[in-house]
């Protein structure tokens, strides 16, 4: 049995495991902070719902409603806190930043349980290379900005249920609806946590339903106010709102991906496999007393998670990435439930630190590249739009030879936050967010133009005053010769053409 350290003994280890995460912290900035345009999909999205929720309360009948009590909502209250404060250039650094920080505040936090044994720093320190995962280069801020809410749900209800008692009740209910803020799914995986920790510990029956008593106002606004809403929204809209599997086998190549899923080349390879051999070496080393030196909280956790992304489906409710999603988590406290391996001479917070110094320059360098080659011509582009019109992006690259997946694809939605445009789509269509339409938008020209650029039509144009269009010199040669069409910028990947009266 682990003997539990003084105050005394445990404050140079806390000491040391801050200095860890200030350091990890700078490091992970670098990125962020070089380039104004950072690559993560769905953030102009987001920075577009708080613009939306200002016009909003300037124009109380207008077409936009505020939609107070539904989830996913606090990573918007804190951007409107930032938004008074910082010019908008900064918004969407300062929105990453923000994500980042208290992501890596959770992590070091949860290894603080194991400074007093002197070993929660370097593991904190390896596990906040999972700060820069799938979803942070989607831009799920609102997933994203869950995961500190849990790691605080977890810290409250990782404690002994001894007894039933009301004093602990109040704490659960304000993590609860930070929980519910942060994104309904950590709020649901709040709700199983309790279900699955109870049942490890055979907690009594009664302190269980006390604690989960406290979920129950936030589960039933969502259950019979917000869920019904958002599933008849979305299939009156068109979305494809079933659940799809893909086969085990490719759910567990989902893997590599989810953890590391953001720049091309061996980078991400490399640290998904320096954390593999890391948490292989210290099962090793520590085999024959893996008992005494797990912790089994973050162990049970990690393996929740880790259940999830292999049973849950792979979209659902229009939700993509809906099991992978939660790899990072999973592989976060199956980490930090291990002791660090030894390496001999070299200390254990020296590999760390070594590895997450080299995994975040590659990140920047890599960043800097993309907005030099990637984004070429965009703020030129932006520049040339006049405030309040209406805008149409057209993405005809689709793929980055630098990021995976698809970081231009809403990319035109910077017209929206910079210059209060209207968009060819926006969240406020999903109903999932802040902010919604009040009536459904008519949409008049062709559908999903956001995801299928190359099936725009002439016919297109009338709606719209400008057109911003990402694309190879071909491209531009073939929306330059629609006659609707009058080009505004004629260099860069990026570039503007007025729509012609």
């Amino acid at each position: 049995m682990r003997e539990k350290s003084s105050g005394l003994e445990a404050t140079p280890g806390r000491r040391r495991g801050a200095a860890a995460a200030l350091l990890v912290l700078l490091l992970a900035a670098v990125p962020i902070l070089l380039v104004p345009i950072p690559p993560s999909t769905d953030l102009p999205q987001h920075l577009a719902q708080v613009r939306l929720f200002k016009e909003a309360l300037a124009r109380p009948g207008g077409p936009y409603v505020i939609q107070w009590l539904a989830p996913n909502n606090l990573v918007y209250f804190l951007l409107l806190g930032l938004w008074p404060l910082l010019p908008v250039g900064l918004m969407a650094r300062a929105a990453l930043m923000l994500v980042a920080v208290a992501w890596l505040a959770a992590v070091h936090g949860l290894g603080r349980r194991r400074d007093g044994e002197g070993r929660g720093a370097a593991v904190a320190m390896v596990a906040s290379l999972l700060v820069f995962n799938q979803s942070f280069y989607w831009g799920f801020l609102n997933f994203l900005i869950g995961f500190p809410a849990f790691v605080l749900w977890f810290t409250l209800t990782a404690r002994e249920p001894r007894r039933t008692t009301w004093r602990l009740w109040p704490a659960l209910a304000g993590a609860a609806v930070l929980l519910y803020g942060g994104h309904a799914l950590w709020f649901a995986a709040g709700a199983a946590w309790l279900i699955v920790i109870g049942l490890a510990r055979r907690a009594p029956a009664k302190v269980t339903l006390l604690r989960l008593s406290s979920l129950v106002p936030c589960g039933l606004v969502a259950l019979f106010w917000w869920y019904p809403r958002l599933a008849a929204s979305r299939a009156s809209a068109g979305f494809d709102v079933a659940a799809h599997w893909s086969p085990v086998f490719d759910r567990l190549a989902s893997f590599l991906p989810s953890a590391f899923g953001g720049i091309r080349g061996a980078a991400g390879t490399l640290a998904f496999v320096f954390v593999l051999l890391w948490m292989g070496l210290a099962v090793w080393q520590n085999r024959r007393r893996l008992r005494q030196v797990v912790d089994p909280d973050l162990l049970l956790a990690g393996v929740l998670f880790l259940a999830v992304v292999v049973v849950a489906p792979d979209k659902y409710m229009n939700t993509i990435f809906f099991g992978s999603r939660w790899f990072p988590a999973a592989l976060t406290f199956l980490l930090l439930a291990l002791p660090p391996p030894s390496f001999g001479r070299a200390p254990a917070k020296a590999v760390a630190l070594a590895a997450a110094a080299a995994f975040f320059a590659v990140t920047a360098v890599v960043w800097v590249r993309f907005e030099r080659q990637d984004l070429s011509g965009f703020r030129e582009s932006l520049d040339a739009v006049r405030p309040g019109s209406r805008v149409l992006g057209l993405d005809l690259v689709k793929e980055s030879e630098l990021i995976k997946d698809r970081p231009f694809l809403q990319l035109f939605a910077y017209a929206q936050v910079f210059k209060g445009c209207e968009l060819n789509f926006s969240f406020a269509e999903h109903y999932s967010g802040l902010v919604a339409y009040r009536t459904r938008r008519e949409v008049c020209w062709t559908p999903g133009l956001e995801w299928h650029g190359e099936k725009v039509k002439s016919t297109d144009f009338a709606h719209f005053d400008f057109v911003l269009v990402n694309g190879e010199e071909r491209d531009h040669r073939a929306v330059a010769s629609f006659s609707e069409l009058q080009p505004m910028t004629g260099s860069g990947r990026w570039r503007a053409y007025r729509v012609r009266r």
